[in-house]
Order: C-alpha cells, then sequence, then structure tokens
C-alpha cells in the first residue's frame, strides 16, 4: 500500500508508527481525553507528537472551546469532550483525519455540530476526512462513500452533489 510515495505495506513497526504520529488524526467515539489534563493540555499533548504542529489555541479557537481551554474533560459536556478530541486529532495537521463514530455518542444538535466542523476542518486544512459510522444518513455530506460488509469494500460511489451537515436528517 502506498501513502504518497511512501511504501506502508513493508514497513518497520517504527516507519508506520512515525507516518500514524506525523500523518494522522484519531477521533475516537468515546473521546480518550487525559482526565487530568486541561483541555488545553489534552491537545497539547498530541501537538508535541509532530515537529510543526498547529498552535492549542487556533484549533480550540477552531473547535469554538477557547474560553474552555482550563477546563477539565469532567467540567466539559459530551459534546464539548468531542470537539478537544477533535482539536487534539488536528493539532497535529494531519493529512489524514479518521473518526470513529464521531456522533455516535452525541445529541442531534451537537452531532450536526461536530459533522459541521469536520467539514469544515477538511476544508480549511486539506485533509481528508473518514468517518466511520452505522450512520447512514451521514453519507449524504460526503464526497465518495465506501460501504462495507464483512470487513469488505461492497460498493463505492461518488456523491456529486454533498450536502451540507445542516441538511442531514436521521
Amino acid at each position: 500500500m502506498l501513502y504518497g510515495n511512501q511504501a506502508l505495506t513493508n514497513g518497520s513497526d517504527g516507519d508506520l508508527t512515525r507516518y500514524r504520529r506525523q500523518e494522522v488524526g484519531f477521533v475516537f467515539q468515546f473521546y480518550n481525553l487525559v482526565a487530568d489534563l486541561t483541555a488545553a493540555e489534552n491537545v497539547a499533548l498530541a501537538a508535541e507528537l509532530v515537529a510543526e504542529p498547529l498552535t492549542v489555541d487556533d484549533v480550540l479557537r477552531d473547535v469554538n472551546l477557547l474560553e474552555r481551554r482550563d477546563h477539565f474533560p469532567s467540567q466539559l459536556s459530551g459534546g464539548e469532550q468531542q470537539r478537544v478530541a477533535i482539536a487534539r486529532a488536528i493539532v497535529k495537521n494531519p493529512k489524514l483525519l479518521l473518526c470513529d463514530e464521531p456522533t455516535g455518542a452525541l445529541d442531534y444538535e451537537t452531532g450536526k455540530l461536530v459533522l459541521r466542523l469536520l467539514r469544515d476542518i477538511q476544508k480549511k486544512h486539506g485533509s481528508t476526512v473518514i468517518i466511520v459510522t452505522h450512520n447512514t444518513a451521514i453519507a449524504d455530506m460526503a464526497d465518495r462513500v465506501v460501504r462495507m460488509r464483512s470487513g469488505s469494500a461492497a460498493d463505492v460511489s461518488i456523491n456529486d452533489n454533498p450536502l451540507p451537515p445542516e441538511r442531514i436528517e436521521w
């Protein structure tokens, strides 16, 4: 498998670790924030992994949480925690942003806010955003949809007219 012009298929553990550290941002369904660190510290932790991160305050501003930068995860709502998790992923300025059920634990309105945020990040930073979800309605906002079945791609389609996240209904 190639990523850009870099072969990953036969990469050593070190090569693959460097690739994940430098090129990929991860957004997990259950946030995985460090409870004893503030929002800003959780984001700064990821920034330390790369040579040229974005600034912590800039990404917290991007996710509309700059004023909550000194709050601990227990002081944040679920939607705020998810936005901190997104900020932590994008502070590395990754080329690839992998999101596992980013709206799964959120209410409808907060879920739409997170989808809008992911679309904005894709546009602003030029990242490729991959959303893994069981919520098929989210496919309406995607440029490309890959449907999986039994661990394999069952169908790939191009969406010529992706909907803005605000127009998605589920």
